[in-house]
């Protein structure tokens, strides 16, 4: 027998079922969406956090200090101190002097030499003049007759300090002139060297004729600034005219 209602029960149980598993879906369906939303709010959130914590552990405080380099270069090493000078008596100005000549002809040449001073022909066209019982790197002079060269003087003066900063140490020039060049250098030996140079253009051709060069110590500047000076003005060519 049917009670009454039990059909409405049936129907509505029935209902009931059929309308609760699509109840479900929906709520599975609307807490899906909610849950990727939650969890990407919790990735974004975490993301942000540890960019954060990485900044704060990366900003330094303080005042900036400079890093020491990975390969620091060696340190320069400092010029080695001169030879001791040789302790010879210094050169004076003033000393005696007499006419010498050199070269033949037309290249004949006179000019006032140091009395005494021995003379070594070390070129055809080339000569010095050393004092007798004198230590080496004192004081000598050179003179050289620049022969048919066809050179100004001053680029005579270039080739010079050219040669020099290529084959000595320490070249300082000290002083250069319409004709004259005083430089400093540090000789094979060690030696602190003082010296002076002039060049002559005896029968003004616009060329150079003669190379004359005194070298001495630091104590020697005195007297062999004098004695290129000397030996400079007094020259001339054969006979008391220009050479050529």
């Amino acid at each position: 027998m049917v009670l009454p209602g039990a059909g409405r029960r049936t129907a509505r149980g029935a209902v009931d079922q059929t309308t609760r598993p699509a109840d479900m879906m929906g709520n599975m369906e609307w807490r899906g969406p909610a849950a990727l939303v939650a969890l990407l709010a919790i990735g974004v959130g975490g993301g942000f956090a540890a960019s954060a914590q990485s900044r704060g552990g990366s900003i330094g405080s303080g005042v900036p200090a400079p890093v020491p380099a990975q390969a620091p270069e060696m340190p320069v090493e400092a010029p080695k101190p001169a030879t001791p000078d040789p302790d010879d008596p210094r050169l004076e100005p003033g000393i005696a002097m007499a006419p010498a000549t050199l070269g033949t002809g037309k290249f004949e040449i006179t000019f006032p030499a140091p009395v005494g001073w021995t003379t070594n022909a070390s070129a055809s066209n080339e000569w010095k003049w050393k004092k007798p019982g004198t230590s080496n790197n004192t004081y000598v002079m050179r003179i050289e007759q620049i022969n048919s060269q066809d050179i100004t003087i001053e680029d005579a003066i270039n080739i010079r300090i050219e040669r020099l900063r290529e084959e000595q140490d320490d070249v300082v020039i000290v002083d250069r002139g319409a004709d004259t060049l005083e430089y400093t250098y540090r000789s094979n030996e060690g030696n602190a060297r003082h010296s002076f140079m002039r060049w002559l253009d005896l029968d003004s051709s616009g060329q150079a004729d003669v190379e004359i060069v005194v070298h001495g110590r630091e104590r020697d500047v005195e007297g062999t600034s004098d004695l290129i000076r000397r030996v400079g003005d007094g020259m001339e060519g054969a006979g008391g005219g220009p050479v050529g």
